[in-house]
């Protein structure tokens, strides 16, 4: 891991937050979705570099807050 889980959390809260997530697949995260953007936003130097480790934690956040407290509506 490259990334505190302080700025792990972070970027969960964002993808939320900016709807990278949706469209949601079989109730969980649009897992393509949320790669390209967090792509995007290391490649504009908006985010800092991470690993696929990285990504896979921040994906699995996202998913356990969808499941936990559901799709906003």
């Amino acid at each position: 891991m490259m990334l505190s889980t302080e700025r792990q959390g972070q970027m969960v809260f964002d993808i939320l937050s900016n709807d990278f997530h949706r469209p949601l697949v079989d109730g969980k995260c649009n897992v393509d979705n949320v790669e390209e953007e967090l792509t995007i936003g290391i490649l504009a130097g908006v985010l800092p570099a991470m690993d696929q480790e990285d990504v896979n934690l921040i994906i699995t956040m996202v998913n356990e807050l969808i499941v936990e407290f559901g799709e906003k509506k």
